[in-house]
């Protein structure tokens, strides 16, 4: 048996690996920045591509509140898991009837986004021993209001969705290519 250099058997700082695949996270950065551009320059064709999207998250949303309702200590399990049943059913009618449900989308997003918004305040006042309770009442009620606005104006709103969704695929996008980036630097 011949030995091996040392170095074939060392794998090396986990950084290091990262920073050798800088090309990878690069093009993920690009591709990412492409889609933000994409949405908002045909915001109404891509409502149907946010939809889908949105039906997905609802219902994974859902699943993980359900399984928050009956893994943790939760204040109010029985309103978790109401969550949970109202987000996977939301999202299955919208995952069946995408190209019809884009209005009512934004009726059934803005209404998950109150009731979990209010259960998300009401748990945060009623958990003192809650760690960070006063950032889960302001998320709370921030959902509550967003929710307030989409099941107020649905049309506009599922327009300005998808110019958010845009704006933020361009910001992330722009962040990962800066990681990459600087990854890039680590090699040299």
């Amino acid at each position: 048996m011949s030995a091996q250099p040392e170095t074939d058997t060392l794998i090396g700082p986990v950084g290091l690996r990262l920073a050798r695949e800088w090309p990878t996270v690069m093009m993920i950065g690009l591709i990412t920045l492409a889609l933000g551009i994409v949405v908002i320059a045909w915001p109404q064709q891509t409502l149907v591509v946010v939809s889908i999207l949105l039906g997905i998250q609802l219902v994974i949303f859902g699943v993980f509140r359900l399984i928050s309702a009956f893994a943790t200590d939760a204040i109010s399990p029985g309103l978790q898991g109401f969550v949970g049943i109202l987000s996977i059913i939301a999202g299955v009618i919208v995952l069946r009837n995408p190209f019809e449900t884009v209005e009512v989308l934004a009726v059934v997003l803005g209404v998950v986004w109150i009731v979990g918004g209010s259960i998300d305040v009401i748990g945060s006042i009623a958990d003192r021993s809650m760690e960070h309770r006063g950032w889960l009442a302001f998320g709370g009620l921030i959902s509550v209001a967003a929710g307030i606005v989409v099941v107020s104006w649905p049309a506009p709103t599922v327009t300005v969705i998808a110019w958010i969704a845009g704006l933020y695929l361009i910001i992330f996008g722009l962040f990962i290519c800066v990681d990459a980036w600087q990854l890039r630097r680590l090699t040299k």
